[in-house]
């Protein structure tokens, strides 16, 4: 049996988002667009984005990016145009359509490139914006600093809530000393704060009904020697290590815990692959906004040596690639191998572009740092007071 949520105490009037809304069983209903099953109660399809009823949002335009002041955010860019309709091979418009058939192209691939650490993010092939967004920053050490948050489809204003998220999290570990976990645990508790002030009346593609924005977070700062993480719902964070000796492989670790009723089934024994075929099993138990529970932290943190990296990154890209084996797997043949110089962003988009190929049932967002130098100064970042004197 699949274990259900915790009760929730959103108005009355709105299911908490992305949880089912009674211990009662339903009956299961496809979704439209991908025939994936709908979470009971939801009017969008959390695998797709569509509309529950069949009809198709306008395009929003993505708001993802960083407002991240220690970082030089003109590095941001986007990869090529599509030219020609995947579809019928014709040619794509200036509007990004295609003028035979009238297919949607994908659109460009954002990359944000802060040279030691990096992000990418796209709306996928079925949703109609991007939801996830994502920032970088680096402590007054020089350290990294990831963030990656996943809006909750079937809430009023996603996309505002994870960007409003990113942005609340970033400022609070951006050019500060870092003194441990509880730093970010309170990045985490502005990032709640930020998606909760987030307005639900606004959005075009949700009729107002009282609920309110809703999204997921993983923020990481890898220090010289380990990773703290800190996650709220199932966006992922990993360790990202060399495999075995004289193997050109990377072996991956992941150090975040999924708050989704799929976790709670694979506690209680199921296989990952079944959890993640139950229906609802990808329905969050736990969230950031103003409809959430009470705000509860995964903390978690692991040694790192140099070599290592450290990657975050939404479900639109490990519901691809589940398990640490097969994410591995991934990585092994999206990036260099270890030893060699590895170009963050250019891996970033590519881990984008696989997740595309797949399928790109979800908004997709991934961001990866390696391990500072010993001295804790990221090449190019600027001289903290105290290195100056000494």
């Amino acid at each position: 049996m699949t274990p259900e949520p915790e009760p929730a105490s959103p108005p009355e009037s709105a299911p908490p988002p992305d949880a089912p809304s009674s211990s009662e069983p339903r009956p299961t209903v496809p979704c439209p667009a991908c025939g994936e099953p709908l979470v009971p109660g939801a009017r969008f399809c959390e695998a797709c984005g569509a509309a529950a009823d069949g009809t198709t949002p306008e395009p929003a335009a993505s708001t993802s990016g960083t407002d991240d002041p220690t970082l030089d955010t003109s590095l941001e860019f986007t990869s090529g145009l599509a030219v020609s309709c995947e579809k019928c091979g014709g040619e794509v418009g200036d509007d990004g359509y295609c003028t035979t058939c009238g297919h949607r192209a994908l659109e460009p691939v954002t990359i944000v490139d802060g040279d030691m650490l990096a992000y990418a993010t796209h709306r996928g092939r079925r949703h109609h914006r991007n939801e996830d967004s994502a920032a970088l920053a680096v402590t007054a050490e020089g350290w990294p600093v990831l963030v990656v948050s996943d809006g909750v489809s079937i809430s009023p204003n996603p996309h505002l809530a994870s960007q409003a998220a990113v942005d609340a999290a970033a400022a609070r570990l951006g050019g500060r000393p870092f003194t441990g976990p509880e730093d970010l645990v309170a990045a985490v508790s502005d990032a709640h704060a930020a998606a909760s002030a987030v307005p639900n009346d606004t959005d075009p593609s949700w009729t107002a009904d009282g609920s309110h924005a809703a999204c997921t977070i993983v923020v990481a700062v890898t220090t010289p020697s380990e990773v703290h993480m800190v996650n709220v719902g199932d966006a992922r964070g990993f360790a990202v290590r060399p495999g075995a000796e004289d193997v050109p492989a990377w072996s991956v670790e992941q150090l975040t815990t999924d708050d989704s009723v799929a976790a709670r089934a694979v506690a209680e024994g199921v296989p990952v692959d079944v959890a993640l075929n139950l229906p609802g099993g990808h329905a969050i138990t736990a969230w950031l906004g103003a409809d959430a529970h009470e705000l509860q932290v995964h903390v978690s943190a692991a040694p790192l040596a140099a070599g290592d990296m450290v990657l975050v990154c939404s479900d639109g890209l490990w519901n691809y690639a589940p398990t640490d084996q097969a994410l591995g797997g991934l990585v092994t043949a999206a990036l260099p191998p270890p030893g060699e110089d590895i170009p963050l962003a250019a891996g970033c988009a590519h881990l984008v572009d696989w997740a595309n190929e797949q399928g790109g049932a979800d908004n997709i967002c991934v961001a990866l740092a390696p391990v500072p130098g010993g001295s804790g100064q990221i090449p190019g970042s600027p001289t903290t007071e105290s290195e100056e004197d000494a």
